[in-house]
Order: structure tokens, then C-alpha cells, then sequence
């Protein structure tokens, strides 16, 4: 939570996803916290991939981080978390 309110502290608002997702990138990287950045996760069916999605952070292999520039939420926003948490719970047994 600290490298987020920094990089907001040092930045602030109103820039685009790939400008803070770079600047988390770097102040993780300075504190040597394992992640994975744009992870792609594959949505499979019958054996078979039918679609990908990607986490903007896998952190330590146990937090999903997804980055949103807005001063809200909508119903999409939610619904992309809890997609991404029964793919990630799916994704962690296979590791």
C-alpha cells in the first residue's frame, strides 16, 4: 500500500494506467518485492484456451493489482475483480 500512496504523492492524478503502472513497477523493483507485471492468465474450456486475460501485478504470487485511473468504480470495474479472483483461484493451483 505504501509504494501506491507514494507513486499518487509523486504523481497525482489525471495520467494515463501505463504512466502509474510504470511508476509501481519501479518502486517495487527499489524495495525488491517479487512480482509479475501484464501476467497473462489463459480462460480455458474442455482443454482447450478460449481467451486470455492479464493482471497488471501478480504480487508474491498471492495479490492480484489492477490499476484503474478513475475516481470511481463501475459495475464493469467489479465485475473484471471478480472475474479475475475465480481465474487467479484456478490460476493458483496450477503453479
Amino acid at each position: 500500500m505504501g509504494v501506491l500512496f507514494n507513486v499518487w504523492t509523486n504523481i497525482g492524478f489525471g495520467h494515463k494506467e501505463n504512466l502509474y503502472q510504470k511508476a509501481i513497477s519501479n518502486s517495487f523493483e527499489e524495495i525488491n518485492l517479487f512480482f509479475k507485471e501484464q501476467l497473462p492468465v489463459k480462460i480455458n474450456y474442455k482443454n482447450k484456451t478460449v481467451g486470455l486475460y492479464y493482471f497488471d501485478f501478480l504480487i508474491e504470487n498471492k495479490i492480484v493489482l489492477e490499476i484503474k485511473v478513475r475516481n470511481y468504480f463501475s459495475i464493469k470495474d467489479i465485475n473484471q475483480l471478480y472475474s479475475y479472483i475465480r481465474i487467479f483461484l484456478v490460476f493458483r493451483s496450477n503453479v
